[in-house]
C-alpha cells in the first residue's frame, strides 16, 4: 500500500512538473470554478426554509433557538431575529419539541392566569388578575385579525361600591402594531371597537379608543373629525375617477384633469311624521246621540222689565203672555282612521354642495366645452338646486414631466432587461467556462498520462530497443511499436521500421519532436539513462 502511494505521488509530481505555469493557473481557476458551481447548485437545489414561528420577542427567540440547538435541528433567523425558519420536513417535529418546552412564552396568557391563584389570594388581587386575564384574551383575539402583528389592551373598570349611588363608566384603550406596512380599514376598526365593548359589562363603543403604533387615532374621542375628512376624500376621489375616466375616453389621455370639492353635512337629524287618513267607505265603529227639549209657558203680566232682562216695549193697557222653548241634540261618533308614523334618521355624510373644476388642454377644440361641462356634471351628479357649480377652463398643459417620466420608465425597463440579459449571459459564460476547463483538464490529463506511460516504457528498455507510442487502444491503453535488439544496426532498413516513423512528417515523429521541445529535461533524463545503461 505504501509503495503504491509512493508511486502515485511520484507520478503526480512528475505530472505537475510537466505542466506550464499557465496550465497550472488554468487548472486552479477551473478547480475554484467547480467548487463555486457546486456551492451554487447546492444552494439552488436546497429546499426552501419554512417559518416555524414569527413575530417573536427577543426572549422567545433566544429560548427557541436554544431548544432547537439541543434537539439538533438546523434553523435560520430572519426578520431581524423575530422569525425562525426550519426545513419543511422538520416543522412538525420542531413545533412539538418547542411546545413541550413551554415555548413561546405568552405574556398575555389570558384566563390561564386564574389558575395560578391560591386560596389566600385577596379579593383585590383576584379582581386585578381577572382584569389582566381579560385584557390578555382580548389582545390575543385582536391579533387574529389579518395584518395585526401584536396588540395591547388596557381596561379601566371602576370599582363597584354599595356606598355610592353613581360610578364612572368603564373605558378601554387598544394599541395595535401592524405588520408589513398594512393599515386597519374602517370596518376592521369598527370590529375591534365592538369586540372590546361587548366583552366588558357597561362599556360603550364610544368609550373605546383604538390607536396604531404610529400614533394615529383610529377610533374614539377626537376620531370623528378624522373619519369625516377621510369620508370626504373618498367621495371626492370616487367622483374624480368617474369623470376622469370618461374624459380620457372622449378627449384622450393627458388632455384633461378634474378636481372635485365635496362639502358634506355630518349633522345627524331625526324627522318624525304622522299622517291620518279617513276611509269614507267604512261605517262608524260606534256612535251616541243625545237630544234635550225644553218648553215653558208664562201667563203673568209684567208691570215692568226685570233687572237683567232685555228691554221690552209693551203696549199700554195690554197683557203679554211669555213663552220660551229650545231643543239640544248632541251626537258622538267614533270613525276608523288610518294613522301612519314615519321616522327618518339622516345618516351623517350627506352632500351639502359640490364644486367641480375641469381643465382641458389647448389641443381640445373650444366648441366642445359645453359637451364637456354637461358630461362631467352628469358624471358627478351635479344638482343646480343644491347650489352645485362647475367651471371649465382651457390651459396649456406642461408635458415635460410626463415625457421625462416616460423616458425614465423606458430607461429603467431597458436597464432591467439589460441586467437580466447580462445575468443570463454571465451564468451561461460561467457554465461554458467550467465545461471548457473540464474538457481542457481532461485532455491535458490524458496527454500527460500518455506521455508518462511512454516515458515509463522508454525507461524500462535499453538503448538498443526503440519504443515508440503509436496510438491508444479502445480501452485507453498505449500501443507501442518497437525495433528490438534482435536486429543488428546494419540490418535495419526502412521496410522493417513501422510505417508511422518512416518519414519525419509522420504523426509519431511530430509528437516526439513536440514533446522534446516542451519537455527537454525529461528527454535528457531518458537519454542519460540510456547512456548510463
Amino acid at each position: 500500500m505504501i509503495e503504491t502511494l509512493t508511486i502515485f505521488g511520484r507520478r503526480s509530481l512528475a505530472a505537475l512538473r510537466g505542466f506550464t505555469p499557465g496550465q497550472i493557473t488554468a487548472i486552479v481557476i477551473g478547480f475554484l470554478a467547480l467548487i463555486a458551481a457546486a456551492v451554487l447548485l447546492f444552494r439552488l437545489s436546497a429546499a426552501p426554509m419554512t417559518p416555524l414561528y414569527s413575530n417573536l420577542t427577543s426572549e422567545d427567540a433566544v429560548a427557541i433557538s436554544q431548544e432547537l440547538d439541543a434537539q439538533g435541528t438546523s434553523y435560520e433567523m430572519s426578520a431581524g431575529g423575530t422569525q425562525i425558519l426550519v426545513a419543511p420536513e422538520d416543522v412538525s417535529q420542531a413545533r412539538l419539541a418547542v411546545s413541550a418546552a413551554g415555548l413561546p412564552a405568552d405574556s398575555n396568557s389570558g384566563y390561564s392566569l386564574l389558575d395560578e391563584q391560591g386560596m389566600t389570594t385577596s379579593e383585590f388581587m383576584q379582581n386585578v388578575t381577572f382584569q389582566r386575564a381579560l385584557e390578555g384574551e382580548l389582545a390575543s383575539t385582536i391579533e387574529g385579525i389579518d395584518g395585526v402583528r401584536s396588540a395591547n389592551v388596557l381596561l379601566a373598570i371602576p370599582e363597584d361600591s354599595v356606598f355610592t349611588q353613581s360610578s364612572d363608566k368603564p373605558s378601554a384603550s387598544v394599541l395595535v402594531v401592524m405588520g408589513g406596512g398594512q393599515m386597519l380599514n374602517g370596518e376592521q376598526v369598527q370590529a375591534v371597537t365592538n369586540l372590546v365593548a361587548s366583552s366588558v359589562p357597561g362599556l360603550m363603543a364610544d368609550d373605546v379608543t383604538v390607536t396604531d403604533s404610529s400614533g394615529v387615532l383610529l377610533s374614539g374621542g377626537g376620531a370623528t373629525g378624522a373619519a369625516s375628512v377621510e369620508q370626504g376624500r373618498r367621495l371626492e376621489a370616487s367622483l374624480i375617477d368617474s369623470a376622469q375616466i370618461m374624459l380620457d375616453k372622449v378627449l384622450g389621455p393627458g388632455l384633461s384633469t378634474v378636481s372635485v370639492n365635496a362639502d358634506l353635512d355630518f349633522d345627524q337629524r331625526s324627522t318624525k311624521t304622522q299622517q291620518y287618513q279617513y276611509p269614507e267607505e267604512l261605517p262608524a265603529l260606534n256612535g251616541q246621540t243625545t237630544t234635550e227639549t225644553y218648553t215653558s209657558t208664562d201667563n203673568n203680566a209684567s208691570d215692568g222689565p226685570v233687572v237683567g232682562d232685555p228691554p221690552q216695549v209693551i203696549g199700554e193697557g195690554t197683557t203679554a203672555d211669555a213663552q220660551s222653548d229650545y231643543e239640544k241634540t248632541t251626537a258622538t261618533q267614533t270613525n276608523p282612521i288610518d294613522s301612519t308614523i314615519t321616522e327618518r334618521v339622516g345618516a351623517p355624510g350627506d352632500i351639502r354642495r359640490l364644486t367641480v373644476a375641469v381643465l382641458v388642454d389647448t389641443a381640445v377644440p373650444a366648441e366642445t366645452y359645453g359637451e364637456v361641462e354637461a358630461l362631467v356634471a352628469n358624471a358627478v351628479g351635479l344638482d343646480v338646486d343644491r347650489g352645485d357649480a362647475i367651471q371649465v377652463a382651457q390651459v396649456a398643459f406642461d408635458t415635460s414631466a410626463a415625457e421625462a417620466a416616460a423616458e425614465a420608465a423606458a430607461a429603467a425597463e431597458a436597464a432591467e432587461q439589460g441586467a437580466m440579459l447580462w445575468n443570463i449571459g454571465r451564468q451561461a459564460g460561467i457554465a461554458l467556462l467550467v465545461v471548457a476547463i473540464m474538457v481542457l483538464g481532461a485532455l491535458s490529463l490524458r496527454r500527460q498520462r500518455r506521455t508518462l506511460l511512454d516515458m515509463e516504457a522508454l525507461e524500462s528498455r535499453g538503448p538498443s530497443e526503440t519504443v515508440l507510442l503509436e496510438r491508444l487502444d479502445e480501452n485507453g491503453q498505449p500501443v507501442y511499436a518497437s525495433v528490438g535488439a534482435g536486429a543488428s544496426e546494419g540490418e535495419e532498413d526502412e521496410e522493417e521500421l513501422p510505417t508511422y516513423i518512416q518519414s519525419p512528417g509522420s504523426a509519431t515523429y511530430d509528437s516526439l519532436k513536440d514533446f522534446a521541445t516542451k519537455e527537454p529535461e525529461q528527454v535528457a533524463r531518458v537519454l542519460k539513462t540510456w547512456i548510463s545503461s
